[in-house]
């Protein structure tokens, strides 16, 4: 992949459109592209803040009207809107797919640390009627919910955690939001996104990659 012919568009991410520095339809099309070459596909509004080869996808609303307007505009192929008919039921489907997957690989792993008796799926709390991923028994009626999430990126981590909260903010039981699939996030970007939420999280909720809360578990639970 050549990248050098890309590198014009870095020289401009600091401008914004309708600016002394104004994207050129050219440029834009640039842009979307590479994102294309590196991902296979073509960008969502929060991934085009991201990439250093485009504009802010404010830049792109106040000039084009938004994201699909432009690629509309361009004529680029593929889906235009993400949030609409079949493609967003195609992407619905895969997600419940890769959560069940995801779900079925994690039981087997605490039941190989923990006795199975102790790991209830889908165990509904209540009152409330909360609905958890597993529910982890421990000594008399105490335990912890363990609440598996996937997320793209550190922004879209963001914006499903203040939507889990929602789900778990009137349990006292400990809750532990897992990241799960995706490595390159790491715990650090988590607890400084965290620590900087505008609304503390409750002190009984935490933000773990996979990786972080496998190395808590055994501890967590007193089991040897």
């Amino acid at each position: 992949m050549n990248t050098k012919k890309y590198h014009h568009l870095m020289k401009q991410k600091a401008g914004t459109l309708g600016s002394g520095q104004e994207w050129s339809l050219e440029n834009l099309h640039d842009g979307l592209q590479y994102f294309f070459e590196l991902h296979g596909r073509y960008p969502k509004s929060d991934e085009v803040d991201e990439f250093e080869y485009l504009p802010s996808a404010r830049a792109i609303q106040r000039s084009y009207g938004g994201l699909v307007a432009l690629r509309t505009k361009l004529g680029l192929s593929g889906p235009v809107d993400f949030t609409r008919g079949d493609t967003r039921s195609t992407v619905a489907g895969i997600a419940i797919r890769r959560s069940q997957d995801y779900e079925e690989e994690f039981y087997h792993y605490l039941i190989s640390n923990i006795p199975e008796v102790r790991v209830h799926e889908h165990k509904v709390l209540r009152p409330g009627n909360i609905s958890t991923d597993f529910f982890i028994y421990l000594d008399g009626k105490e335990g912890i919910v363990i609440d598996l999430f996937y997320a793209e990126n550190i922004s879209n981590l963001g914006k499903i955690i203040n939507i889990k909260l929602k789900q778990y903010i009137k349990t006292d039981y400990p809750v532990y939001l897992v990241l799960v699939r995706n490595a390159v996030i790491q715990q650090l970007e988590i607890d400084t996104l965290m620590k900087n939420r505008r609304i503390s999280l409750p002190k009984n909720i935490y933000v773990l990659t996979e990786e972080s809360f496998k190395k808590i578990l055994i501890n967590l639970l007193t089991l040897k």
